[in-house]
Formats: C-alpha cells, structure tokens, sequence
C-alpha cells in the first residue's frame, strides 16, 4: 500500500510532463531569451502565448518576467497579449507582476502596469504584488508599487489586515522609512492585527537594531497616539499588551517608554504566568528595561509585588533563577557570569519589600535557596575556571619575575674595574633599563601574590562577588603591565650593549619588539 501511494502522484507528474513537452522549445527560447525562435513557436502555434508551459502552470511571460535578461523580450511578448492576459495566474496565483516585485525586475513591472493598471490589485495566494515586493525586500520595487496600487477601492491593500500584514512585511525587513511614510499615510495599519502574527508594533519590539540611541522619538508614529486613544480601555490594553511584554523580554526599552507615555494603563500588562515587563526584564536579565524602574513614582513598590503562576515566585525569586545561555555569555567566562548574578540579585533586593526578601514560593524556597540552587553548577565551574586562569597566569609571573631578577644582577656592558660601577650608566638608555626592570619585577611578583590569593580563596558566594573578580583585575593589569616592563627593559639592554655604534638599526628592532604588547 506505501509503495501504491508514491506510484500514483508520479504517474500523475510524468503525464503532465509529457503534456507539456512540445513547449519546451519555447521554454528554452525564454530562458536564453531568444526571440526570434520564441516568435516562430508563437507564430505557428498562438494559443502558446497563454498555455501553461511548465509544471507549476507558469505561462511564456512569468517565465520572461522571472529570468530578468531582456526587457526587449518582455516587451513584444506584452504587445502581443491583452490586459486581461497579464492577469493570467500560476499555481500559486501568482500573475507576472507578483513575479516580477519577488525578483526585482522593476522595468518589467513598468511595461505591466503600463499595459494593465488595474495590476497591481491582483491579489494571488500570497497577497498583492506590493506583499510579495515586501517578503522578498525589494526596497525599490515596494517604492513603486507604493505609487502604482490604488486605495480607493473597495478592499484598500492598505486597510484592515492586508494593511497590516504589509507593515509587517515591510517592519520585517528593515525598511523602517517605507513603515513610517505608511504610518504617516494610513494611521490605521498602525492598529491592525494579523491573525498568527499580532500587531506590527510587536514585530518591531522583536527589532532592537531598529533603535539607535537617539533615534527613539521616530518611532512613536508607528503607533499613532490619537488612533490608540480613539480605542476604549479595553481594545487599547489589549492591542499594546503583546508588543510591550515582547519588548521587556527582548530588552527593547524604547518601545515600551512609548507605549507607557501612550497609554500609561499598559505597564499593569503581564503574560500567561503573570509576569510583568520588570518581572520579564529581571527573568531574562534586561537591564536597560528593568532601570526604567527608577522613572517610576511609588508604583514601582506595587509592580514588584506580582506573584507568578503556577510556582507563586516573587521578582526576587525570578531575580535568582538561572538565565538564558544568550544571556549568561554577555559576559565571557563562569567565575565573571557568576559575579554578574549576583550584582543582579543584590539589584533586585533594594527593591522589594522586607518581607519579600525571604518570602517562601510554592515550593518552599526563599529566593536566596533558589539563587544557590540554580547556580551551583555555575559556580562550580566558575571556581575551576578562576583556578585554571590562576595557575596558568601563575607560571606566567612567576618566569617574568625570575627574568627580570636575574637582568637586575647582570648589568649590560658589566662592570667597571677600578670602582665596580656600571660602564654605561652615563647613557640615558641605563636609567630606562634599570627603571623598568624594577617595575617589571615588583609587578610581577604583585601579580603572582594576588593569583596566589586567588587559588586559596574559599570560594563564597561573597568572594565571587567581590574579592575574587578584583584579584583577577588587579593580577592581570600586573601580569600586562610586568610584560610591557621587561619589554622597555630588554630594548634598553639591547640598545646599550649593541646599538651605541648601529643605532639606526638597533632601534627600529627595538621598536617592534613592543609590537606583541600593543
């Protein structure tokens, strides 16, 4: 029976592909758009200029239409059909213009809609040609369409759910100046909802590219204030909810600064769980959204007291969990990610009221247990990681520090033998040498202290939060500053030994031994 299915949609295939065989010479005349051949088929054969020729039901013109090579080929074939030939569909509905807006070809379009004004309003499975220009983002086709498709009719493409499906299309790649001329035009699209997609302004709170600092008061005109505040409480809340919950978890704070300055209702929005945009921005660690919290008046005290469902955990609670791996990896290794949390918790806490911060969710956890509990793994790697860094940074130190003790008891150019002092320390390239063979070594020797405290660490939540990252700062800008030291130390020596009498070759070598440091 299986091997009966697959028999029978190929048997069906095969004969219309031998229905279709005697237009392949005309097929291949199109692709490689040679008229005079075309023309010949067309001649002896006229109702070709309308047939489907191949198995997606295409005619000569989509074809034409779709390769883009000869605009002079597209041309003779539109004298010779009719306008209401132009409107001749594919399988999928699409006429020769939804064709031409979905690869470009902006000069065949023109002949199109030149030949059939009315065109451009040919809707097919997948919308108008303007909808296809827009899901394909071809931005100067869209341009066109915009002048060429009429809004005066009964079913405007820029009204109700086409109008906003077209914004979306539009928002969805990036033609921001496109979506705000169309704002501008049609207010309406604005507040149009999309069944399966929402509203345009919850696909642009998925696009926080879109707001450059600076930029933000532009975008208030993709949701016209006067059309929201024509809606009723109701209608309002629930057309802003999606975009402003959408916004806080994706840390696009501008949106939901409009939103609130539009509607200021909204803030009380939350989802399905019961999560609020501040409750969102501290479970998905937005910290842009969640400081929008200090503009707040005495409500910000109201907004942190949201219980979530169905574990009853309070936004410290939220504030302990373990974030996303996008997240975490804002910042690169464990022992710093776990720094990072804990800055975020400790945030979250000047916040909440005192009973709150040792309030017990539905599982009987404080949310300090649920900090621990959800970090350990974290903090264990945290600790192995600072461990690695420490001992390997450790190594390091300690050779600069052996190398820069032993040039200090070898003075370049030694000795001199009647008094014991150094040959060359009249030359200012000796005092160089001296000087920063000391730094190099006291730094050094600094940094292999703090990586020793490091090692030794308890390794406390506390120590994370703190001592250990200082230790790692403070060891590391020792460790680079100990290396540039021995550097200038080693081009002093090299200088003074070798390059009194080669200066101008000794010098430019130096030089580029300070290269690997910068």
């Amino acid at each position: 029976m299986i091997a009966e299915s697959y028999r029978r949609p190929r048997g069906r295939v095969e004969n219309k592909l031998k229905d279709l065989g005697g237009y392949l010479p005309l097929y291949k005349a199109v692709v490689k758009g040679e008229w005079n051949k075309a023309r010949k088929f067309l001649d002896d054969d006229p109702e070709a200029l309308t047939a489907k020729i191949t198995i997606a039901s295409e005619t000569v013109l989509h074809i034409a239409v779709g390769t883009g090579k000869d605009l002079e080929f597209v041309d003779k074939l539109i004298r010779r059909m009719s306008p209401e030939n132009l409107a001749l569909t594919d399988q999928n509905g699409e006429t020769a213009l939804s064709v031409a807006a979905v690869v470009g070809n902006i000069r065949a379009a023109k002949l199109l809609v030149s030949k059939n004004p009315d065109s451009p309003n040919i809707s097919g499975k997948l919308g108008l040609p303007i909808h296809r220009a827009s899901q394909y983002g071809q931005e100067t086709m869209i341009r066109y369409l915009l002048d060429v498709t009429r809004d005066d009719i009964e079913s405007s493409p820029f009204a109700g759910e086409s109008g906003g499906k077209l914004l979306i299309d539009i928002i969805t790649a990036e033609f921001f100046g496109i979506a705000l001329y169309l704002v501008g035009r049609y207010p309406e699209m604005a507040t149009a909802e999309v069944h399966g997609v929402g509203s345009p302004l919850s696909v642009l709170a998925r696009k926080s590219n879109a707001f450059p600092s600076g930029a933000v008061s532009r975008w208030h005109l993709l949701f016209d204030y006067h059309e929201i505040l024509e809606l009723d409480d109701a209608k309002a809340f629930s057309l802003l909810q999606q975009p402003l919950l959408i916004a806080a978890r994706l840390g696009t704070h501008e949106i939901i600064e409009e939103i609130v300055e539009a509607f200021p209702p909204a803030i009380w929005a939350s989802d399905e769980e019961n999560h609020n945009v501040f409750q969102l921005a501290v479970l998905h660690r937005q910290e842009n959204v969640f400081n929008l919290i200090y503009q707040m008046s005495d409500y910000k005290h109201l907004i942190t007291r949201y219980i979530d469902h169905p574990h009853d955990n309070k936004i410290l609670h939220l504030a302990g969990e373990l974030p996303s791996s996008d997240r975490l990896n804002l910042v690169s290794g464990p022992a710093l990610q776990v720094q990072r949390e804990l800055q975020w918790f400790k945030e979250v806490k000047k916040f909440v009221q005192p009973g709150q911060k040792e309030a017990i969710n539905k599982d009987g956890k404080t949310p300090w247990m649920v900090f621990r509990e959800a970090h350990q793994q974290l903090m264990k790697d945290g600790e192995a990681w600072m461990k690695t860094t420490a001992q390997s940074c450790t190594v390091a130190a300690t050779l600069i520090a052996t190398v820069a003790f032993n040039a200090g008891l070898h003075i370049p150019g030694g000795n001199n033998n009647q008094d014991g002092q150094p040959l060359y320390s009249y030359q200012p390239a000796f005092g160089a040498f001296a000087v920063a063979d000391a730094i190099s070594l006291f730094s050094s020797v600094t940094s292999i202290l703090m990586f020793l405290s490091i090692l030794t660490s308890r390794y406390s939540e506390d120590d994370f939060r703190i001592a250990l990252p200082r230790g790692l700062v403070v060891g590391l800008s020792m460790l680079f500053i100990s290396i540039l030291s021995m550097m200038i130390a080693f081009s002093s020596a090299i200088y003074l030994v070798f390059g009194l009498q080669r200066a101008r070759t000794v010098i430019p070598v130096g030089s580029v031994l300070v290269l690997p440091v910068t």
